[in-house]
């Protein structure tokens, strides 16, 4: 799912639940920050950036549909040509994931600090330059903080990881199985709707 559908769907869930605003509160938000993949020989840091709603089910439990896509910095991998190692540059990939998470702890973002543990389900694509596209199941887990400057406007910062199944098998340099695994950290913006305490 490519950014623009993700906004689209993401103002959709928005606007079915804005008539109940006066007994419901929401948010809406975007992040950005970095991205780094963890124990991946072929990948280097890179950008992150990403667009949530947020919908409390209780004063402590909350679900957040989400679209976030991650950027990998390229990496390089030595590669035996002729009985010689040689250094050779390979694009890092990117992923578009988008998913729910379910957030455990500080979730109405009111007036002052808040903090939540995050679990997520997510359909992600993995694409690289010259390999197929790759689209799995992923999980995420993360903490976020938050800060609300009043009862709309929240600043957040939160530090997550997905990890993505992934078949290497038409990769050249590799053939493993596994996962891929990406640490977060971002800082984002929060607008919130709906009744004030």
């Amino acid at each position: 799912m490519n950014l623009r559908n993700a906004v689209v769907l993401l103002l959709f869930v928005v606007l079915v639940v804005a008539p109940q605003a006066d007994a419901y509160r929401f948010s809406v938000g975007a992040f950005g920050g970095l991205n780094i993949p963890v124990a991946q020989e072929d990948a280097e840091s890179g950008t992150a950036y990403g667009i949530k709603a947020r919908l409390p089910l209780t004063g402590f439990i909350a679900v957040e549909p989400n679209y976030t896509y991650l950027k990998n910095g390229d990496g390089e991998v030595l590669v035996d040509v002729n009985g010689w190692d040689e250094t050779m540059t390979n694009e890092g990939g990117t992923f578009n994931s988008f998913g729910v998470d379910l957030l455990i702890g500080s979730v109405l973002g009111y007036q002052g600090f808040g903090a939540y543990g995050i679990v997520g389900l997510s359909t992600a694509k993995f694409e690289r330059n010259g390999l197929p596209s790759n689209s799995n199941g992923s999980y995420w887990l993360g903490l976020g903080f938050e800060y609300a400057f009043n009862d709309q406007i929240s600043l957040e910062m939160r530090g997550k990881a997905i990890i993505f199944p992934y078949d290497d098998s038409t990769n050249p340099f590799s053939s493993d199985k596994g996962s891929r695994k990406n640490g977060l950290l971002t800082v984002g913006v929060n607008y919130y709707f709906g009744f004030t305490q």
